[in-house]
C-alpha cells in the first residue's frame, strides 16, 4: 500500500517527488563493487542510491513519469497485468512528437484507471483468473544515458495493489524450484515480456534497428556491457525483484557486476533449498523492524538486509495510530503476539490459532456481521466481500491453506498442541474485544509500519527511514546451513572484512560491522 508525499521544491524539474533528490544524479548507481561487512563483494550502498531507489519504487505505484522525463529519462515502458505499453518517449519540440506524447499520455491515463478498478464483477473475475497462475505484475521501465556511451536501465516493481486479485499471489505459499510459488509466477509474467519491451530511442542512438529488454540483458553477460540494470520495488515488488535477479544470474548468465537492486519491505522468497549463497546477490533490502511483511513469504531474502530498529519518534511521525484508550489497550495486549512472529512459520502458526479462536468465540453470526461492514482498507473490503455469507467456511479454508504451507516449508505439520495452547491464551482477549476493535488492532500492526510513502503530515515509514534513519541500519544476511532452516547473521557476528577503500565522495551509510545494542 502506498501514498504520495512530496518534499520537492514547488516547480522544481527533474527532482524526486518524495525525497527531492536529483533523478539524473546516477553516479551512486554505477560505482564498482566493494566489500560489505560480511566480506562479500557487492555494489556500494549509499544514501543517494537509496533515495533514488525509493523514488523508483514509488513511481511504480503512481506512474508519474514526468519528473523522470524532465531528468533526461526516456524509452518508458509500463506493464500492468497482461497489458504492456512499451517504447513511450518523452515529449519533444516537433509537432509530431507532441502529438505522440499526447497519445502516450492518454494510454497512460487508461492504465492508471485500471489500477483503481472497483467493479465487483471485475474483481471476482480477476481473482478467479489467479487461481492457477498469478500474472498481476506491475512494472515501470526506462533508460538513461551514462558517460562513456553506457546506459542505465531502470525497472521499478509495484507492490500489492488495491484489487483482490493483486493479493492472491502473496498467499500462494507453496514452493517451486526452491522459491515462493506466487512471487515466482509474477516474475515469469514479467520475464515473458522481455522480447516485447523495447527501447527505440536507445536503439537509434546505438545505430540498431531494434533493442529489446532481452537483447540488453544478453549483453549484460559481458564485463564490457554498455548496459547496467538498476531495480527497485516495495513489498511484493521487492519479492519480484529478487526472483528476477536470481533468474538473470542463473538462467540468463547476466554478471552480478551489471546489476544493483534496492528493495523496501521485501518479503522472503527462498525456501532454504538453494544451491547458491542467498547473501551473494547484488541486492539491498531496507526493512522496518516493526513491519511484519519482510519476514513473511518463504524463509530467506536474497542479498543483504538492512534492518531499521523502529523507535517512538518514528512511530509518532509515521503511524497515525488511534489514541482512544480502548484502541491503545488492544494494541498493548496484542504486542506480545506481534513480537513472537519473527518469520513465515511463526506467522502461519499464530494466524491459524487466532482465526480458529475467532471462529470459536464470535461464531457465524458475528463473523457474518464483520463481513457486512465497510473497512477503511480497500483490500480488507475486497477480501471480506469475496467471502460473502460463508464466513466460517472462508476462515476454515484459510487456516487449512496455512497448515498446508507450513507443512511444505517446514517439512512437518503444525504442532496441534501448540495451536491449542495459543488459542486458550488468546481466548480472553478475543472474547471481550468487539470485532471491529480487534481487527483495527491487527490493521494498526500491519499497514502503518509497511507504508512506503505517506503525506505532508505523516511520511510513510520507509520514506522516513531513507530520509532520517540510514545511519541506524543493522546489516544481516541469511545463512543456509542445510539441512537446517536458514538463519540470520547480524553484522556484529561477522568477521570484520578488509574492506576496499571507498572512492572519494562515497558515503557509506550504516554498513560498518558493529555490536548491536
Amino acid at each position: 500500500m502506498n501514498g504520495t508525499h512530496s518534499t520537492a521544491r514547488p516547480g522544481a524539474q527533474g527532482l524526486g517527488p518524495v525525497t527531492g533528490c536529483d533523478l539524473a544524479g546516477l553516479d551512486s548507481l554505477a560505482r564498482p563493487l566493494s566489500r560489505d561487512p560480511f566480506g562479500r563483494l557487492r555494489p556500494p550502498f549509499s544514501q543517494e542510491a537509496a533515495r533514488l531507489s525509493l523514488e523508483l519504487a514509488s513511481t511504480a505505484y503512481t506512474l508519474d513519469l514526468e519528473p523522470w522525463a524532465q531528468a533526461g529519462w526516456y524509452d518508458f515502458s509500463i506493464q500492468i497485468d497482461n497489458a504492456l505499453q512499451s517504447g513511450l518517449l518523452s515529449g519533444e519540440s516537433a509537432d509530431f512528437e507532441r502529438m505522440r506524447a499526447l497519445a502516450d499520455a492518454l494510454r497512460l491515463k487508461r492504465m492508471k484507471l485500471s489500477l483503481r478498478e472497483r467493479n465487483p464483477v471485475g474483481q471476482v473475475l480477476g481473482a478467479l483468473r489467479q487461481r492457477e497462475r498469478s500474472d498481476t505484475v506491475k512494472a515501470v521501465c526506462m533508460m538513461h544515458a551514462l558517460p562513456g556511451g553506457r546506459y542505465l536501465l531502470a525497472i521499478g516493481f509495484m507492490g500489492t495493489g488495491r484489487r483482490l486479485s493483486d493479493w492472491i499471489s502473496n498467499f500462494r505459499f507453496t514452493t517451486q524450484e526452491g522459491f515462493h510459488k506466487g512471487f515466482g509466477q509474477l516474475c515469469t509474467a514479467f520475464e515473458e515480456s522481455a522480447e516485447s519491451l523495447v527501447f527505440p530511442a536507445t536503439a537509434a542512438a546505438l545505430g540498431l534497428e531494434k533493442l529489446t529488454l532481452g537483447e540488453a540483458l544478453m549483453e549484460m553477460r559481458s564485463l564490457s556491457s554498455r548496459f547496467r540494470l538498476w531495480m527497485a520495488g516495495h513489498s511484493q515488488g521487492g519479492a519480484v525483484m529478487q526472483l528476477l535477479c536470481h533468474r538473470l544470474l542463473t538462467d540468463w548468465g547476466v554478471l552480478a557486476q551489471n546489476i544493483v537492486g534496492y528493495g523496501f519491505a521485501s518479503p522472503t522468497v527462498a525456501t532454504g533449498r538453494l544451491l547458491h549463497d542467498p547473501a551473494a546477490y547484488p541486492l539491498y533490502h531496507i526493512l522496518n523492524s516493526d513491519d511484519l511483511v519482510p519476514y513473511v513469504g518463504a524463509l530467506a531474502h536474497l542479498g543483504l538486509c538492512l534492518e531499521y530498529p523502529s523507535n517512538r519518534r518514528m512511530r509518532q511521525a509515521c503511524y497515525r495510530l488511534s489514541t482512544l484508550p480502548a484502541d491503545v489497550r488492544v494494541r498493548r495486549e496484542m504486542a506480545p503476539y506481534r513480537r513472537a512472529m519473527t518469520g513465515t512459520l511463526s506467522v502461519l502458526t499464530y494466524s491459524a490459532a487466532f482465526l480458529q479462536c475467532l471462529a470459536e468465540e464470535k461464531g457465524e453470526e458475528g463473523l457474518s456481521h464483520l463481513m457486512s461492514r465497510k473497512w477503511a482498507v480497500p483490500a480488507v473490503d475486497r477480501l471480506l466481500t469475496a467471502a460473502g455469507e460463508r464466513a466460517m467456511d472462508w476462515l476454515n479454508r484459510f487456516v487449512q491453506n496455512g497448515k498446508n504451507a507450513y507443512l511444505e516449508l517446514a517439512g512437518q505439520p503444525m504442532d496441534e498442541a501448540r495451536l491449542s495452547a495459543l488459542r486458550e491464551e488468546m481466548r480472553p482477549l478475543v472474547a471481550r474485544t468487539p470485532m471491529r476493535r480487534l481487527m483495527g488492532g491487527i490493521v494498526s500492526y500491519t499497514l502503518p509500519p509497511h507504508r512506503l510513502t505517506g503525506d505532508e503530515t505523516h511520511p510513510g515509514a520507509y520514506a522516513y527511514i531513507v530520509q532520517n534513519g540510514l545511519g541506524a541500519l543493522r546489516p544481516f544476511i541469511w545463512l543456509n546451513p542445510q539441512p537446517s532452516p536458514p538463519r540470520r547473521l547480524y553484522a556484529r557476528s561477522a568477521r570484520r572484512p578488509t574492506a576496499a577503500r571507498p572512492r572519494r565522495g562515497t558515503r557509506r551509510i550504516g554498513l560498518s560491522a558493529r555490536r548491536e545494542r
